[in-house]
């Protein structure tokens, strides 16, 4: 870990639990979607037994065994067939992908912070979520404008880890690799998929929870969005 706070003139950072708090949205989404299937169960226990199988799958996007395509029906799916419900995955899913995009919930400081660093440096957003959800809930956050970029991995083919995918973020900001920083949530994607990319990287510890000890370490960590504001430079 890096010692004392480097100043940088760019910033690639992640969507889902770094900006917007996901796991709110999902649960809600999911819940407001579930009310109306015909299961006499617990609506919490069917919720988490769903956010497991969705992690699960996105797991497997990262490494390249599924697509974004099959994930939106895939999780309904094994989730209907586990609780033996007779409904149809394809409306579910959809469903799911309109409550969703609906469902903007910044994390606190998220917008002030990204006008802050706006002022000082470039801005491009990074995430592997599904194209619909991140622009219906950027637009109703009302942060596009921030972002000199928005790479999303529906619109352009590759995905985080991907090199390719840094590579085209790196295209994007024209700046060189070592003036940027990349923060994001997931120690897969954004923190070994960043270094590995060559970039500097900020672990967003959105909640308490320890590092996995088997992944690439971040060179900073930060459990507030305004810890951002101290990697960027001055206005003179």
């Amino acid at each position: 870990m890096k010692i004392g706070k480097k100043k940088y003139y760019g910033f690639l950072i992640d969507a889902d639990n770094t900006l917007f708090d996901f796991d709110r949205a999902e649960q809600e989404a999911f819940l407001s979607v579930f009310r109306n299937v015909h299961y006499s169960g617990s609506l919490d226990k069917a919720y988490r037994q769903f956010s497991f199988i969705n992690k699960n799958l996105w797991k497997l996007f990262e490494k390249k065994k599924i697509s974004i395509k099959a994930i939106r029906k895939e999780r309904f799916v094994i989730l209907l067939k586990s609780l033996k419900i007779k409904e149809d995955p394809d409306k579910l899913a959809l469903l799911f992908i309109e409550e969703l995009s609906v469902k903007p919930y910044l994390f606190p400081h998220a917008k002030e912070v990204l006008e802050y660093l706006s002022g000082r440096a470039l801005l491009c957003l990074i995430t592997n979520g599904i194209a619909s959800v991140q622009r219906g809930r950027l637009a109703g956050a009302g942060i596009e404008k921030f972002f000199q970029s928005i790479i999303i991995s529906e619109e352009i083919g590759y995905s985080k880890p991907d090199p390719a995918f840094f590579k085209k973020a790196t295209a994007d900001m024209h700046l060189p690799q070592f003036t940027i920083l990349c923060v994001g949530d997931s120690p897969s994607s954004d923190i070994e998929g960043g270094n590995l990319a060559g970039f500097d990287t900020c672990w967003y510890m959105h909640v308490a929870r320890m590092y996995p000890p088997n992944r690439l370490k971040p060179d900073y960590i930060i459990s507030d969005l305004n810890g951002l504001k101290e990697f960027a430079p001055e206005i003179y």
